[in-house]
């Protein structure tokens, strides 16, 4: 399979541009040319025809250089945003289906490929086409003079020599700044998720000041690097200027001992200063080109690690069974498994309460089943085919997911339910929120199911953006539906609207896994599972699970010193302790 490359399908767009470089670089002779025909036909005959038809040929000469100029330059604005819109929806689709390897995940690919474009449709990547040219004026002013090409030739050398020691003495500060300033960029981000939290503690100082402590380090970075590189480049325009001036001193020695004309020396300056401008140019975007060259090498390794989707079956339309077979997750880092060898069946109609303490793989079982938490062993299969197997735009399509922070998009309430779908059907919209036991809830909110929910849905309760989003989980034609504390913020009509869903949707013939702490919802499946320390410590009907886990509960109150029953005994700040063993009715457990 061919790696992807950031210029792949742009070759004929580059081809174009470099086309139009070489007109253009051509073009810019008029200048020194013209200014030798003055000096050697118009000036020694005095012949006004003569300079009439010079001055014809140059302005001809100048309207085709600003068409090719301008054609370069929309083709370089072309090429800028072709890259973003090809790339954007790649980079987008990987950094959504968790597709990120692990030295990009602190990376904002969105932002290298504005920064790549903003590179590219910048003045410092002409000037960087242009630099080759740099060696044919030199060799023209070599033909000029041999003493002055010496003389251009060490200025343009020491320029060079300049952009080296720019690029040693900007690449680390600048790769460091960048480290910095997504770390900062994080930090923001975190604190703005979480500004009522840090205000209602009081705690808005302290978390400044930590990413102060972040942001000064990206300045500190920044700053030497922008020094660093002023410096280079105010030294280089006092090499250009000097360079100048020594070309037109030597020059007027040599035409005084008449080894120059004047017109020779007039045209090898300009040409100098063709040939210097893109040196100096590239010191002094020097910044830019190193972003974007960073940008360019994280963007390869991404486009590399993501490669061509492979090509799947599409398989009949699932029914609904779900067989997980020895699933196992291991984390990178971690040397014990989240969850380890869980096995278990549910036919389409049967609905499984997961229940277990703090960190037994609740929500790590909830994200398997829904295809978001890849197996180190073991399958989990939808129709006796691995999820894995799926065409995940097709299985998607079957699998509803309510997770445990329930986050809504900018819109209105049914471009949420509809997960922001636009061919998604009215009919469809209204049938989910009613499955779900929130039509009426929505009707009541002002504007109904066009009701804006706000940013993340902060117009509404934590209770209402968890009931749309269960509407949302219920969208579609769901055949296997995943609920991650579904109840968590629901007052008892909600569970009860809950309780009354889910019976609603397996009457349809969905498979329901919902993870819960309450009895009151754990009654009203028709299976249960209790996870203990990532294992499958119990898998039955639902009653037969209450029951059995009962019994342990009543020993550990009995016999509080038996080890043998330590598992059970109640453990204080145990938020998951009662979800293994559940209390009495209308309890939360």
């Amino acid at each position: 399979m061919k790696t992807k490359r950031v210029f792949d399908g742009q070759r004929g767009v580059l081809a174009a541009i470099f086309t139009a470089s070489i007109f253009v670089n051509l073009l810019i002779l008029t200048a020194p040319l013209y200014m030798l025909q003055l000096f050697a036909r118009v000036m020694a005959s005095g012949s006004i025809p003569t300079l009439i038809a010079l001055t014809t040929g140059a302005c001809i000469a100048l309207v085709f250089f600003f068409l090719f100029d301008m054609l370069r330059q929309r083709l370089v604005a072309r090429l800028g945003s072709r890259l973003e819109a090809r790339l954007s929806p790649v980079v987008l689709e990987g950094m959504i289906n968790g597709q990120l390897p692990p030295a990009l995940r602190q990376a904002e690919p969105i932002r290298d490929i504005q920064d790549l474009r903003g590179f590219i449709t910048s003045p410092v990547f002409l000037a960087l086409l242009d630099a080759p040219w740099s060696v044919i004026f030199l060799a023209l002013i070599f033909l000029f003079s041999p003493v002055l090409g010496m003389v251009a030739l060490a200025g343009i050398a020491l320029l060079f020599g300049l952009a080296l020691l720019n690029e040693m003495l900007a690449r680390k500060p600048m790769d460091e700044a960048g480290k910095q300033a997504t770390e900062t960029n994080a930090a923001v981000a975190e604190m703005m998720q979480n500004a009522g939290l840090i205000r209602a503690m009081g705690k808005t100082g302290p978390l400044i000041g930590r990413w102060q402590l972040k942001a000064f380090s990206a300045l500190l970075f920044n700053t030497l690097a922008t020094d660093r590189v002023a410096l280079i480049t105010s030294l280089a325009k006092a090499v250009r200027m000097g360079l100048q001036i020594a070309v037109l001193g030597v020059g007027v020695v040599l035409v005084i001992n008449n080894q120059l004309t004047p017109g020779l020396m007039i045209a090898a300056s300009i040409l100098l200063g063709r040939a210097a401008a893109p040196v100096e140019q590239s010191i002094a975007g020097w910044r830019g080109f190193l972003k974007a060259r960073s940008a360019q090498g994280r963007l390869n390794t991404l486009l590399a690690h993501l490669g061509a989707a492979p090509e799947r079956l599409t398989l009949p339309e699932p029914e609904g069974r779900l067989s997980v077979e020895n699933a196992t997750v291991v984390l990178p880092g971690r040397p014990d498994p989240l969850l380890m060898d869980i096995s278990f069946e549910l036919k389409p109609g049967q609905s499984l309460g997961l229940i277990g303490p703090s960190g037994a793989g609740k929500t790590t079982l909830a994200h398997a089943l829904a295809g978001l938490q890849p197996l180190v062993r073991g399958h989990i299969r939808i129709d006796d085919a691995a999820l894995s197997d799926w065409d995940p735009a097709q299985i998607g399509q079957h699998i509803g997911f309510l997770p445990q922070r329930v986050e809504l998009f900018q819109g209105t309430v049914a471009e949420n339910i509809a997960l922001m779908d636009p061919d998604a059907r009215p009919s469809d919209v209204v049938a989910a929120a009613k499955l779900a036991q929130v039509h009426e809830m929505i009707l009541a909110l002002p504007g109904g199911y066009n009701a804006e929910v706000g940013p993340r849905g902060e117009f509404l309760s934590a209770g209402q953006r968890q009931r749309i989003g269960l509407a949302r989980a219920f969208f579609g034609d769901r055949k296997l539906i995943i609920l991650d504390e579904p109840n968590a913020n629901l007052d008892p009509e909600g569970e009860e609207a809950l309780a009354c869903a889910i019976e609603e949707a397996c009457a349809r013939g969905a498979a329901v896994v919902a993870v819960t702490h309450r009895i009151s919802l754990l009654r009203r499946v028709s299976h249960a599972a209790l996870l203990q320390d990532g294992r499958l410590a119990r898998f039955g009907e639902a009653r037969q699970v209450i029951e059995a886990a009962a019994q342990p509960m009543a020993a550990a109150q009995a016999h509080p010193d038996d080890p043998k029953i330590a598992p059970f005994r109640h453990r204080k700040g145990s938020a998951d302790q009662d979800a293994q063993t559940p209390p009495a009715e209308g309890e939360s457990a």
